[in-house]
């Protein structure tokens, strides 16, 4: 480094005494950290990571991956004992993130990847990979004393993958047994008339125990579902139908005779049902290969030689010992009473109507009209079918059509109905409903005087929402807080209808540990499209100001689109949950 020049020599005749050094000025005193605005950057930094890696999750398609990432990236918020709603940042983050939430749902619920009310469940056959299966002497000599005396329309077979599978469902895998068996009941009846039709083996319908344990909402890690576990390009080779409103691999009906098609043709192929049903599980051309690559033409010879995926291997034993206990639960020490059939009425639905609708015109929970339609994907029947077939409670068909022709075609998603209780009048119906008391009167053409009875049905002609389209799901942009003060009679379903949002939401943004509601109480609603209440709307509206439309980023302090003020400590967000 270049030295700077020394300064000239000054003669000693001309220096001054020498001063005292002057003084050296003290250090600038260390502030100490803030320990809250340490632990609030530390929290922000891990709820960024997660939210993150949920946003890499959902653009992969794994959706409940990102659901997860997205409950922990809130729960880390709401669990860090900070104060979120004094201190900007973490109210900004909690916003941000609330909203960015929103938005991945929206997007999913647009692209009809994502299902609102299903509670999906992994199939049994994950539950087996892994396992080995030794085999209990006892029961290898009974298994072969039972396949000389069970009679079944496929061929049975007892060696030692057969009687290995046997031992272990008769120990820990009671549960798959027992859940299956009981299940049965609710679709035996349309799965066996399907597989008669076709001309298929009746014992075949045991692939469904095995496949889904009779289940609508088994869903595989790859993507298969329904009761048959169909894959989505295989669902569409058999007439299986999957939008944004419907996915009829969850129909029990449709799928089934899909897959009795389908097995029908791996037959023809294979000429022999364990290949057949080795071929439905990991593909015609896998088990093609199998046969070419060793000469053999039989399951068992190449479950010998592991020229199977492993699965397969284990995929007909499993199938042959669940059959077999079927065929003679208490031989195997099961007594399981199963559910009734499903019955239902059917009725043509041409026009969009929204099932909570439906339910209140026949006096059940929606929930019945849901386990009846397990194949649809949202709230209102399907506005691309006008030849859509509605699964109704039995004996309630003649009721439905008589009621719902009260409701125009065009109100059918938008209006409700009300069954009048004790002592109610129209004013306090609709004060209780929020809707004029005129407009109530006009739609139910009552006189001004006119008495209600306990039990009348009345039509409420709600407002119709803001979406222009059918599918309330598709609004993307901001929401915003409001303030609703609970009234007596109010349900958490009749809010959440009047938000359109749904009940879980509001239980979520409120912390609501159950549906129970307290009159006098408030709840904070997000609502699309709206202004908030004025409580707390001053320090997000400066928050909003200037902010451009879209997706807020994490350095913008703009963040109370979500709502005006930080929502309240909640339940984590769950991805299109209700359903």
């Amino acid at each position: 480094m270049v030295q700077p020049p020394a300064p000239p020599p000054v003669p000693v005749a001309q220096s001054a005494p020498p001063k005292p050094p002057a003084p050296t000025p003290a250090p600038p005193t260390a502030q100490a950290p803030d320990p809250s605005a340490f632990l609030a950057s530390q929290t922000i930094s891990k709820v960024e990571a997660l939210y993150k890696a949920g946003v890499a999750d959902y653009r992969s398609g794994n959706l409940e991956g990102a659901k997860d990432k997205f409950d922990q990236a809130v729960e880390k918020l709401l669990d860090s004992n900070l104060d979120i709603e004094g201190d900007d940042r973490l109210s900004g983050e909690f916003d941000k993130l609330t909203e960015d939430i929103y938005g991945a749902e929206a997007a999913a619920l647009e692209r009809g990847d994502t299902l609102s009310p299903h509670n999906y469940v992994s199939p049994p056959l994950e539950s087996f990979t892994g396992l080995t299966f030794p085999v209990d002497p006892k029961i290898k000599q009974q298994a072969q004393q039972e396949v000389k005396a069970v009679r079944s329309d496929l061929p049975l077979v007892s060696n030692d993958y057969v009687d290995g599978v046997l031992t272990y469902l008769q120990n820990h895998g009671r549960g798959y047994v027992a859940l299956a068996l009981k299940r049965m009941g609710l679709y035996q009846n349309v799965i066996l008339e399907t597989l008669r039709k076709e001309g298929l083996p009746q014992d075949l319908i045991y692939l469904a125990a095995l496949e889904s344990a009779f289940n609508p909402y088994a869903l595989s890690k790859e993507g298969a579902r329904g009761i048959w576990q169909f894959m989505a390009g295989t669902g569409m080779l058999y007439g299986l139908k999957k939008d944004r409103w419907v996915d009829e691999r969850e129909d029990p009906a449709k799928s089934t005779l899909a897959a009795a098609r389908h097995l029908k043709e791996l037959y023809q192929m294979f000429g022999d049902w364990s290949l057949a049903m080795a071929a439905y599980d990991s593909g015609p051309l896998t088990v093609q290969a199998a046969v070419e690559r060793t000469g053999y033409a039989d399951y068992w010879a190449l479950r010998r030689l592991h020229a199977l995926p492993e699965e397969t291997e284990d995929y007909v034993p499993i199938f042959m010992a669940t059959l077999m206990i079927a065929k003679d639960p208490k031989a195997y020490g099961f007594d399981i009473q199963p559910d009734p059939p499903l019955a239902c009425d059917q009725v043509l639905v041409s026009t969009p109507t929204d099932l909570r609708l439906a339910a209140q015109l026949i006096d059940r929970p929606v929930d019945d009209l849901t386990r009846l339609n397990p194949s649809l994907l949202r709230w209102t029947t399907p506005p691309n079918n006008p030849q859509f077939t509605l699964n109704l409670p039995p004996g309630t068909k003649e009721l439905f059509q008589k009621r719902v022709a009260a409701i125009p075609e065009d109100k059918r998603i938008w209006w409700r109905a009300y069954k009048v209780e004790e002592g109610e009048t129209l004013s306090s119906i609709a004060k209780k409903l929020h809707v004029s008391p005129s407009s109530l009167r006009e739609v139910n053409g009552l006189d001004n005087e006119a008495a209600l009875e306990q039990g009348r049905h009345l039509v409420v002609p709600l407002a119709p929402g803001k979406e222009s389209s059918l599918a309330r799901v598709r609004e993307g942009g901001p929401r915003y807080a409001v303030k609703y003060r609970i009234r007596a009679g109010d349900t958490l379903e009749f809010i959440a209808d009047r938000y359109d949002v749904t009940p879980y939401q509001i239980r979520r943004w409120n912390n609501l540990k159950t549906s129970q509601l307290t009159p006098g109480a408030t709840l904070r609603i997000y609502v699309a499209g709206g202004r908030g209440s004025a409580s707390g709307a001053s320090r997000a509206r400066a928050r909003r100001k200037n902010q451009p439309a879209g997706k807020v980023t994490s350095h913008t302090k703009a963040t109370a689109r979500a709502g005006e003020g930080p929502a309240p400590k909640a339940a984590a967000p769950q991805l299109a949950q209700g359903r």
